[in-house]
């Protein structure tokens, strides 16, 4: 009897989780989302821009929430470059804690679950509109994977049809607008459908309904195949490096970079002649042969060197100082071969400018030191026929960033180092070194970020730091005693005989001697 009752409770056990927690890791908790439509913008590519606007209900009867959790799928929290929550009426920005994973129901990982905070508590019967932005890094690949050297490139985006999510949702959309024509989309009977628009396919409105009477369509993927022949460049690795020099007043800037074309490849052999032909017939083709970067109007110094030596086919124009803006120049980058899809090119550029642009010192405490760079360099890949460039198409800035770091190489001396960055990094951490005549040794502060979306190159790393009057002549001192021991010991050498002595006479000098006394 015992042990039909243990079985019973555990039968029933079982019954109230099933009901608690869906197939698709549905919470049935208080919070609803009575609508919501998400909105991906593929016209920033290889960026992919995806809004999600919610309006949440709390429909318990007595408790109040403090924060929302969101979802990124485990097929997409690999690409996630940036995530952000903000309520849609005021505008305020929620804070984000990341959280743990939870294991999706075709077991291939977790996705990965994020808790945005209320800025105030959400009371039972409440409504709150959130909006909440991602951007992802390629997620649209190649269609057809290989074409031809001038012909149209096609693109392909995939996605669940329905917006994960933990809680249970009443109606939601998807809208995918992108800047080429659309070839093709998935088809889809259930609710609303799948619709075109010009450049743009809505998929839904769903409602709880429908997603009860399809049971494939919580699985199902949508799909919006389009042309987009712009630029698509993925850096596999970027490194950016800064160099503090008090005594220079002089902060140096290096960065590396490996660069791969994303477009699709060639169908076939490479026909330099036809290439050739191309430029001089205006006609477009799928190479990308000019990289525009960035730089300080007070840049000096530049140079570019790739794997062979240096790159003397780069140009530099002129200082512009566009509106509400600091003054800048472009570097214009020619690599020694056009860049078709699939091709890397790595190379290594960089230039100097005064310090005491971008380092203060705290009024307050004249030893301390707030050093503010630029968290990332910006740069644009251009396939344009023509030689000279215009600077509109610099605004794209169309590489995506896979693996960053960021290091800042401090002067010696420099103590009690602090480090905000502009964002939440995967990793900083700080690294010992030591460079020409250095006796106590250098730290260098390194950041590391995967996945870097364009358009972050306005963001910047406050670093600060103590360094004293006597640290900024440490290194001098350092010389000069170094310099004062080599004199020394070479005034003590040339001072010594080298040889064989003169003061003791020979054996012949002293047969000389007796033979004068005989004479």
């Amino acid at each position: 009897m015992r042990a039909l009752l243990t079985l019973l409770l555990h039968l029933l056990l079982a019954a109230a989780a099933a009901a608690a927690t869906s197939s698709r890791g549905v919470v049935r908790s208080g919070l609803v989302n009575t609508n919501v439509i998400r909105t991906v913008d593929l016209r920033a590519l290889p960026a992919v821009k995806e809004q999600v606007g919610v309006v949440v209900q709390n429909e318990h009867d007595s408790k109040a929430y403090k924060s929302y959790v969101v979802v990124v799928s485990a097929a997409k929290r690999d690409s996630l470059a940036h995530l952000s929550v903000r309520e849609r009426k005021s505008g305020v920005e929620l804070e984000v804690t990341k959280l743990g994973s939870e294991d999706d129901a075709d077991g291939n990982g977790g996705a990965q679950l994020y808790q945005a905070s209320f800025s105030h508590a959400l009371q039972p019967g409440e409504k709150i509109s959130l909006n909440v932005d991602y951007v992802f890094l390629n997620t649209v690949a190649p269609r057809p994977a290989a074409v031809g050297q001038a012909e149209n490139q096609g693109w392909e985006w995939a996605d669940d049809v329905l917006v994960q999510s933990v809680y249970s949702t009443k109606k939601q959309k998807t809208v995918v607008r992108t800047r080429g024509d659309i070839r093709d989309f998935t088809q889809i009977a259930a609710g609303g459908g799948a619709t075109k628009d010009k450049k743009a396919v809505t998929f839904g409105p769903f409602t709880d309904g429908d997603a009860r009477d399809e049971p494939g369509l919580g699985g199902m993927r949508a799909e919006v195949r389009f042309t987009d022949n712009a630029e698509q460049v993925e850096a596999l690795t970027h490194r950016r490096e800064y160099f503090v020099s008090h005594w220079a007043d002089d902060l140096n800037v290096l960065e590396h970079y490996a660069l791969r074309n994303r477009g699709p490849g060639i169908d076939g052999d490479f026909d330099k002649v036809k290439q050739t032909v191309s430029r001089f017939m205006k006609a477009r083709d799928n190479f990308v042969k000019l990289l525009l970067v960035k730089v300080p109007a007070a840049a000096r110094n530049l140079y570019v060197v790739d794997e062979i030596g240096n790159v003397s086919t780069s140009a530099v124009t002129g200082r512009h100082r566009p509106k509400g803006e600091q003054p800048f120049k472009v570097m214009q980058l020619k690599p020694r071969y056009p860049l078709a899809g699939g091709w890397n090119y790595t190379w290594w550029h960089g230039y100097s400018v005064p310090l005491g642009g971008y380092l203060k010192v705290d009024p307050t405490r004249r030893s301390r030191h707030m050093l503010r760079v630029p968290f990332i360099g910006a740069i644009t890949a251009s396939s344009a026929q023509s030689e000279m460039v215009p600077l509109t198409a610099f605004d794209s800035q169309n590489v995506a960033i896979s693996n960053y770091e960021l290091r800042i190489t401090l002067p010696e001396g420099a103590a009690d180092i602090d480090v905000r960055t502009p964002f939440d990094v995967d990793g900083v951490s700080m690294q010992p070194t030591s460079y020409y005549f250095d006796s106590t040794g250098r730290t260098v502060v390194v950041i590391e970020q995967r996945r870097v979306s364009p358009g972050t190159s306005n963001a910047h790393v406050l670093v600060t730091y103590s360094y004293s009057a006597g640290s900024l002549w440490q290194k001098p001192l350092v010389i000069a005693s170094v310099l004062l021991v080599v004199f020394a010991l070479a005034s003590v050498l040339s001072r010594m005989r080298m040889g064989l002595s003169s003061t003791v006479p020979g054996p012949m000098a002293r047969m000389g001697k007796k033979s004068s006394k005989t004479e």
